[in-house]
């Protein structure tokens, strides 16, 4: 074998074996829930409208807004109504991660409850919340 090859081949499997070192520390867990995201615009009236069948599956739907560089977090509760929160985080602007009890911010580890008030800062206001109501089939947000 020539010394070239040899030594490519000698570094690819140098790369293989340390991506397979590293890149678990940084991979999503297989227990973490994909959840689908809804994709949406909104109108001339700021209204983000969505089907109301999005909630026959789940209570909770991740909306993505053309044009918005965070997503909303749409829960259908017990009672017909909604609750809608920008996935912005209060404190810098971070994207919010949703957990099994609200929201959490990776940046500086600031975490909200399923109504959107900070149960551990740094962030000291509530998330950005949103007014929704159902209109026949539909759920319209009001931006």
């Amino acid at each position: 074998m020539h010394r070239r090859v040899f030594l490519r081949k000698s570094c690819q499997a140098c790369l293989l074996t340390a991506a397979g070192i590293v890149l678990p520390q940084f991979a999503i867990p297989a227990s973490a829930k994909k959840r689908k995201v809804f994709r949406a615009v909104c109108n001339e009236q700021k209204q983000v409208i969505i089907p109301a069948a999005l909630f026959e599956d789940s209570t909770l739907q991740i909306v993505s807004v053309k044009d918005w560089t965070y997503d909303l977090a749409v829960h259908s509760k017990e009672d017909g109504s909604f609750d809608v929160f920008l996935l912005k985080c209060t404190h810098h602007d971070n994207e919010l991660e949703i957990t099994e009890d609200g929201f959490l911010c990776n940046r500086h580890g600031s975490r909200f409850d399923k109504t959107g008030a900070v149960t551990e800062g740094p962030a000291g206001k509530p998330l950005e919340q949103f007014p929704a109501v159902r209109s026949e089939d539909q759920i319209i947000i009001t931006t």
